[in-house]
């Protein structure tokens, strides 16, 4: 069921929080940021959406963030919040610009951005996007069988990829992550005294670790743990 926020919310409950991001140091990169709508699965009836934002020029996949429902303004908010705060692929910045396709939903996040120093542009294509989403689809068909990781150029450092799930398995407890017998994955992060995060939403292995990344992201953040 789509949620309700066909309005832009900012603030200390949200993930856009405009002065922790003006804190991070800005880098002259650019990126692509969209929502792609996903196969929908024999029996399902809602069209599923990935958002995902890559880094230029290689095209090197920062976050990906499933979404069950037509995408609001403040999902695009959520998305390029963790791509700047949590990236998997590069280290914790704002880029100098971000690319969008046309999208009225999107209009009103963009004077934000640019309160960030962030020059925002509407193409018609996002080359660059293209290929990841591609072979995210590929990797999903053979998710039953196979670990499922979005293409990179280069090999991708664990830590860096998911620092969250890193961070966890270092010094706080340990993960559980399984198949639900061809009904998705379920995903747990359980320290000594017991379950801290579960999620049994995500349909592929991609979707469970970036649940759990993003689950543990927010649990340590509320435990105020740096």
């Amino acid at each position: 069921m789509a949620k309700d926020q066909s309005q832009l919310k900012l603030g200390k409950s949200a993930a856009f929080v405009k002065t922790k991001l003006k804190q991070l140091k800005q880098e002259d990169d650019a990126w692509e940021a969209d929502f792609r709508a996903l196969p929908k699965p024999h029996g399902q009836t809602e069209t599923h959406y990935l958002g995902l934002v890559v880094a230029l020029p290689e095209g090197n996949p920062l976050v990906c963030m499933p979404v069950e429902y037509t995408p609001t303004v403040n999902d695009l908010a959520d998305l390029l919040a963790d791509a700047m705060r949590r990236p998997m692929t590069a280290d914790s910045h704002r880029p100098k610009r971000i690319a969008f396709r046309g999208n009225p939903r999107w209009d009103e996040l963009f004077p934000h951005l640019r309160q960030l120093g962030i020059e925002v542009t509407v193409q018609n294509e996002l080359p660059h996007i293209e290929p990841v989403y591609e072979d995210f689809l590929r990797q999903m068909r053979r998710a039953r069988s196979n670990p499922l990781i979005l293409r990179t150029p280069s090999p991708i450092d664990v830590e860096k990829s998911f620092p969250a799930i890193a961070k966890w398995v270092g010094g706080y407890g340990h993960i559980e992550i399984g198949d639900q017998e061809g009904f998705g994955f379920i995903v747990r992060a359980i320290d000594y005294g017991g379950v801290v995060f579960e999620s049994d939403k995500p349909d592929t292995l991609a979707e469970a670790m970036a649940a759990l990344e993003k689950g543990l992201a927010e649990y340590f953040e509320r435990e105020g743990i740096e």
